[in-house]
């Protein structure tokens, strides 16, 4: 017995290629049903018998399609896949899909570490560095959500069993990252994502009401209409060769100026004329999928969670898995699911420079926190190391163009061995397999794609604007980030919004959610007048860049502005599907962050602390 199929056989999990099972088996492994989830189940049961052979792919010899049916089905298994199920009660049953295995995610790569509200001082200036690495085209709302929920994301980690670097008396230590004013990012060594997604799959894999399919990668998602009846959106002979012809163009349209970072977007125009609009009757019951012996899955689900990642496999130099094409960009796209911003690419300034193929290593951000250094062929600093990454990465890219060379270095001379060592072992260790020892001597370091600010439109609650169909972390866009993502927001940002993505799912579904929220939908007292000030700031700053000529993509300023959707064409997904541009729509709620009128009971923010995960007694009325 394999390894991995002997820890899956300890825990309770049936191995990687035997978990595959018919809807009798995932009925016979599911939990008591409530009223809600029994509800649900009907629904979904009706809905695969009306749909019958139609959901059949169309796929060359392709076995016979198997159904399973659940509560929840949710694509990824990163932090954002696995905190929303954990954030469902056991009532629900819920299945995860893993396009290859569960540690093959970005979460586990994240180094820095997670921001957090420092104290109730620090909600302005957090929410400032935010905006400001963003070119403040954030969308306030979101970061404001982002940032007051950070306490209890990170008290709640602790309760979990996430292990943070703490000091002599117990506290938890901070860090600091380029743009950022101050230390506020825990940390655990240089490996935070691994320990907090290690932490949280082991708790999911405790839980009796989770199945999680390795190598089974998403196709498409399975719709209904007001009929009852299900499609699948499979792209016919015609459709495919109008796409090839539309991919052309936007080649031909693309003008690469990063040898190493070619997009994945280029201009709307080039496949505007393949639009197809999705009917507003439509809404999302499952996913359609294949696993690794070719085997096709029908997923029947009452709500379906996207959390598959970004596209870093479609570039050729990138700190991201091979495996994270852009399924869910694509498959919005063909079914006419709003998408924004998706030339909102963020390139990281330091990876480890090697001519190997494969994914570059990062050499975190944090690292120049603490006192490393960017030098010049010449050993002489040439830019400012703490400003936001895509400024840090154009000022590498200048150099290496005046000398010719195709790296920088990177010194660690101003940082003690001890840090090096200790805080920073990982990439200490890595380095050493290049032959490169950072104690004693400069890294060559060059700019690589790193993460993705755009993605599937979503709203506060992380739903896209298709019922049923929800989506978090990288593969969504919620707006937090802007134009460029404030170091060590990421992980935050996809616990924030996959926790609300099941809050939501639980009011739909009629249960209560294991963890209550703590803190108030708007901000309140102090932090409810300096969101108004950065929020006017922030549209202050937007205007004076259009009238400087700036390029605009409906900026995320205001929650009540309508966004724009950037078109983009078609990452490799694993089943080769063609993608369609999407119609810009817009999902519900849009603009209504303010729809609760009655007054709203505001408990302080929580300390992130081993014990303290509810709100203080202290309450405060917001007007």
């Amino acid at each position: 017995m394999s390894e991995k199929n002997k820890l899956a056989s300890e825990t309770g999990a049936a191995p990687a290629e035997t978990m595959i099972a018919d809807t009798a088996r995932a009925h016979a492994v599911a939990p008591a049903e409530t009223m809600a989830s029994a509800a649900a189940r009907a629904h979904i049961d009706d809905a695969r018998e009306l749909a019958g052979d139609r959901l059949q792919p169309e796929c060359h010899g392709a076995a016979e399609a198997r159904d399973i049916a659940c509560d929840v089905a949710i694509v990824g298994c990163g932090v954002a896949g696995l905190y929303c199920a954990l954030n469902l009660p056991s009532t629900l049953s819920v299945v995860m899909l893993a396009k290859t295995t569960v540690d093959e995610c970005d979460s586990m790569l994240a180094q820095g570490g997670i921001c957090v509200q420092h104290d109730d001082a620090d909600y302005a200036p957090f929410f400032e560095d935010t905006l400001r690495a963003g070119h403040y085209e954030n969308r306030c709302e979101s970061v404001d959500l982002m940032i007051r929920a950070s306490r209890s994301i990170i008290s709640d980690l602790v309760k979990r069993g996430v292990g943070f670097e703490r000091d002599q008396a117990g506290n938890l230590r901070y860090t600091r990252e380029g743009a950022h004013s101050r230390p506020r990012i825990c940390f655990h060594s240089d490996i935070t994502g691994n320990e907090i997604t290690s932490t949280l799959l082991a708790r999911v894999r405790e839980l009796p009401n989770v199945r999680i399919l390795e190598h089974t990668c998403m196709d498409d998602i399975l719709v209904a209409q007001e009929e009852s009846q299900v499609s699948v959106g499979i792209t016919t002979k015609n459709e495919a060769a109008a796409q090839g012809e539309a991919d052309a163009a936007m080649q031909n349209a693309t003008n690469v100026e990063d040898r190493d970072c070619a997009p994945l977007v280029t201009a709307a125009s080039a496949t505007q004329h393949n639009v197809k609009p999705r009917q507003p009757q439509t809404r999302c019951c499952g996913v359609l999928a294949h696993t690794g012996d070719g085997a096709q899955l029908r997923i029947f689900a009452g709500q379906t969670l996207w959390a598959c990642g970004g596209i870093g496999g479609t570039y050729p130099r990138s700190t991201n898995f091979p495996s994270l094409t852009g399924d869910a960009c694509a498959i919005a796209a063909r079914q006419g699911i709003a998408l924004e911003h998706m030339d909102y690419v963020q390139i990281h300034p330091t990876s480890l420079y090697s001519t190997r193929p494969g994914r570059a290593f990062l050499i975190s951000e944090s690292c120049r926190g603490e006192g490393a250094v960017l030098l010049d062929a010449n050993g002489n600093r040439f830019t400012d190391e703490l400003q936001p990454r895509d400024v840090v990465s154009a000022a590498i890219y200048r150099q290496m163009a005046a000398e010719g060379t195709d790296f920088v270095r990177l010194s660690f001379a101003n940082m003690p061995k001890d840090e090096i060592t200790g805080h920073f072992g990982n990439i200490y260790k890595r380095c050493l397999e290049d032959g490169l020892d950072i104690t004693r001597e400069p890294i060559p370091v060059v700019p690589a794609q790193h993460y993705f600010m755009g993605g599937v439109r979503v709203d506060r609650d992380s739903a896209t604007d298709m019922p049923g169909l929800y989506a978090a972390g990288e593969t969504s866009c919620n707006g937090v980030h802007g134009k460029n993502r404030l170091a060590s927001n990421s992980l935050l940002e996809s616990l924030v919004f996959a926790q609300r993505a099941a809050w939501d799912m639980c009011r739909k579904l009629g249960v209560k959610a294991p963890v209550a929220q703590t803190y108030p939908e708007q901000p309140c007292g102090a932090d409810a007048q300096a969101y108004k000030r950065l929020c006017a700031e922030a549209e202050r700053k937007t205007c004076e860049n259009a009238a400087q000529g700036e390029p605009q993509t409906a900026a995320q300023t205001r929650p009540q502005t309508r966004m724009q959707n950037a078109v983009h064409d078609r990452p490799q997904t694993c089943a080769q599907n063609a993608g369609q541009s999407a119609t810009p729509t817009e999902p519900r709620n849009a603009g209504q962050p303010g729809s609760q009128t009655e007054a709203q009971t505001c408990p302080q923010n929580p300390s992130p602390s081993d014990t303290d995960r509810t709100a203080s007694s202290k309450e405060v009325v917001c007007a």
